[in-house]
């Protein structure tokens, strides 16, 4: 453990080193000025001047008329020499100046003169051993602080891949768009609210024309990115953010709307019309368009009792049918009365 003796006194210093010769300390560093002091410790010039690291000071607080006082206060300011614990030497004790000392973050004192004061060993080895644990302390802060860091970051990985499986369990890898698991959970929610404020419920049921022969064509990875096209403009043709768009399986799309009429619907369905129609997707292999085209069949219904949700998407299913049978690339609404029609 390295010792700094600052005294002005050769005699004082002698004695000093002597003392803590005794008490095991080997490792000592005498200056006779503060300013000498100083530039050991790199308070003054530049820290390239900083040689040594101390482990504790030994400073008598009378030297250069009553200027080791405010040393002391200089060094326990320094962020790098704030911890290194100050013993006081002093030729009076009395209560002011100690209050002094104390107040500017000296730990302990010593009276002169110093023949003898075997009490210096104890007190030394007491304020080296403070030093020590202060610094077992702070690396234990520090780990800390580093483990609490790694734990964070480990949490918002954690979080990450949670979001990512819950993305994978409710988005379609392909199209970006919600899966039919999601869609499955969803409409049921959306179906009991339903229920409750006796609203009105709309699926639209989307089928792309002719996708096998647009495979045939143009290849899978085209037809892949057709899919995503596709996806896409339905998507963006919603309004709402209660509104869902999902796969629900190769080709084929269903939306639901909630709180929708079917006139409301059948202004979403060419809304999407429209938007498939401005992507400009060639589809030589179609026989109703040069251009990409889907059919739909939609079902709106106020939910009862004697209604369920696998009836309110067989139905849209039924009017999916219907476009199709009347020529694809267009639309039809499912009607109990009539059963499907335009």
């Amino acid at each position: 453990m390295k010792i700094l003796i600052i005294d002005s006194s050769l005699e004082d210093r002698e004695q000093l080193k002597f003392l803590l010769n005794l008490g095991g300390h080997f490792e000592l560093f005498c200056v006779d000025s503060i300013s000498k002091a100083f530039k050991l410790l790199g308070i003054e010039g530049s820290r390239d001047m900083l040689s040594q690291s101390y482990d504790l000071i030994i400073i008598d607080i009378f030297m250069e008329g009553g200027k080791g006082i405010p040393a002391c206060e200089t060094i326990k300011s320094i962020s790098h020499l704030k911890d290194i614990p100050l013993i006081a030497v002093t030729e009076t004790v009395s209560m002011e100046h100690m209050l002094m000392a104390f107040e500017v973050g000296v730990s302990d004192y010593i009276s002169k003169p110093l023949e003898n004061k075997i009490e210096l060993i104890p007190r030394v080895n007491s304020a080296l051993n403070l030093k020590k644990e202060m610094e077992i302390r702070k690396a234990r802060e520090k780990d800390l602080r580093k483990m609490t860091a790694l734990l964070e970051a480990s949490n918002r990985k954690l979080q990450g891949a949670n979001r990512m499986l819950k993305d994978m369990a409710t988005i379609d890898s392909l199209t970006g768009v919600a899966n039919r698991r999601f869609f499955e959970l969803f409409i049921r929610m959306e179906w009991k609210v339903a229920l409750r404020k006796k609203t009105c419920i709309s699926v639209l049921l989307a089928d792309i024309d002719y996708f096998k022969a647009y495979n045939d064509v143009y290849g899978h990875q085209r037809g892949d990115k057709c899919l995503k096209l596709f996806a896409s403009a339905l998507k963006n043709s919603l309004k709402r953010p209660s509104d869902v768009v999902a796969r629900y399986g190769g080709e084929e799309f269903i939306v639901l709307l909630p709180d929708t009429h079917q006139d409301g619907a059948e202004v979403m369905a060419r809304r999407m019309q429209s938007m498939v129609h401005d992507l400009k997707i060639r589809h030589s292999g179609s026989t109703v368009s040069s251009r990409l085209t889907f059919s739909m069949g939609i079902s709106s219904l106020v939910p009862d009792a004697k209604t369920t949700i696998e009836f309110l998407i067989a139905t849209a299913d039924k009017a999916l049918y219907q476009a199709k049978h009347e020529g694809r690339n267009r639309f039809a609404v499912y009607r109990p009365e009539n059963g499907s029609s335009l």
